[in-house]
């Protein structure tokens, strides 16, 4: 049976707050008065975080003292999605014959509870080189995140889109977070590194947080170095969530729709000539390419993350990603997430390697957005969850 345990606790998930302790549902700061009953249904489905309760499990815990029909439940669960309003539907979510289960994300504000940027960074060894992790969320499973080409700790939550993603992993997952080596708080590295460093790097972050088997999610350039770690280390990785990656990232007539060897160079003048800038935001994330703050937190973001000579040399030992011959190696479930219209990365490099992973589901989403905050994050975030948990 659930447990109906008050805790004191604010709730968000997308337009909407509850709050346990004043018993309120809150939108856009008005109470929307729902009954006790309806109140205590939402209350359990966000408790669960996407776990399916059945109909007898909800009937059980609503009415503990009375034989209560299913079509009490049914007119509950009536009431909360009119409380909730068009999106309902996609906050409640009907399994036919078998129960209801929460659709979104949840974000969870205990009392007195410190900032998310008040997590503490840790250092891991690894070799010579120290790599800095953060550890965020208590769920029932390990998600280790790989960042693309470059990434800050600390300054990642100055962004409220980042910190909103970070919190709706954590949701569900207790999460690793890391700087690779060479960028954010990580230590710099004579030389750049291999694949084989950088995957003992991914080994050591895990070893020091105590996690000996965890869902990988990578995005962008991450993609490579998790794909990599997936097929020489199986005993550690339980499912591998891809969300805009690529298998090769330079042209080549097998393999056409990567970057010719010229639009690289290009990208390397930009990094020269105008690091320090918002560089690349039209592409990865064009819906906030006139958004003067978003542009100015990311021009930021961008340079604690690499100097300009580092991000010069991380952008060319990225044009040698191409990791077409292990796909096939990768036995851990694998779940390939792309934006239809990325302008980064095609849509046709999913297509490739969900066609050459053993198994690997295919889900393509609209949009034209390639950083994985940006555009509908719920929807990349409710497909992680889903995926990892029914292959915990």
């Amino acid at each position: 049976m659930v447990s109906n345990n008050s805790e004191s606790s604010v709730y968000r998930f997308g337009d909407f707050m509850l709050d346990l302790d004043s018993g309120q549902l809150i939108r856009d700061g008005a109470d929307l008065q729902i009954r006790p009953k309806v109140f205590e249904l939402l209350s359990l489905l966000i408790k669960g975080r996407g776990r399916l309760f059945s109909k007898d499990e909800l009937i059980e815990t609503l009415w503990p003292n009375i034989i209560a029909s299913e079509e009490s439940l049914v007119q509950i669960v009536s009431n909360l999605r009119a409380a909730l309003g068009p999106t309902a539907t996609d906050i409640i979510i009907t399994v036919p014959k078998r129960g209801y289960r929460l659709g979104v994300p949840v974000n969870i504000s205990p009392q007195n509870s410190k900032s998310p940027r008040d997590y503490d960074v840790h250092y891991a060894k690894s070799g010579d080189i120290r790599i800095a992790y953060q550890v965020i969320g208590e769920g029932p499973l390990d998600l280790v995140y790989v960042p693309g080409w470059v990434s800050h700790l600390d300054y990642g939550w100055e962004s409220p889109e980042l910190a909103r993603f970070y919190e709706g992993l954590a949701s569900f997952a207790r999460v690793i977070l890391f700087d690779k080596r060479g960028t954010g708080l990580s230590d710099r590295a004579f030389g750049l590194p291999s694949t084989e460093q950088r995957m003992r790097d991914i080994q050591a972050v895990m070893d020091a947080a105590n996690s000996k088997r965890a869902a990988i999610l990578a995005m962008s350039e991450g993609g490579g170095l998790a794909m990599a770690f997936a097929a020489m280390y199986p005993h550690r990785v339980s499912a591998l969530t891809l969300y805009g990656v690529f298998a090769k990232r330079e042209w080549a007539p097998d393999y056409p729709w990567a970057p010719t060897a010229m639009e690289r160079e290009d990208f390397y003048d930009e990094i020269q000539n105008g690091w320090g800038g918002p560089i690349g935001i039209e592409n990865i994330a064009p819906q906030y390419a006139n958004d003067p703050v978003f542009c100015k937190w990311w021009a930021s973001y961008q340079r604690r993350s690499a100097s300009p000579a580092a991000a010069l040399a991380l952008a060319k030992m990225n044009t040698q990603v191409d990791v077409r011959h292990i796909l096939a190696n990768i036995k851990a479930p694998t779940l390939v997430m792309h934006r239809t219209d990325d302008r980064e990365a095609h849509i046709d490099e999913a297509r490739y390697l969900a066609a050459r992973i053993p198994g690997a589901d295919l889900l393509e989403m609209p949009g034209d957005e390639h950083l994985i905050f940006a555009g509908d994050q719920d929807a990349v975030i409710c497909a992680t969850r889903d995926f990892i948990l029914a292959h915990k």
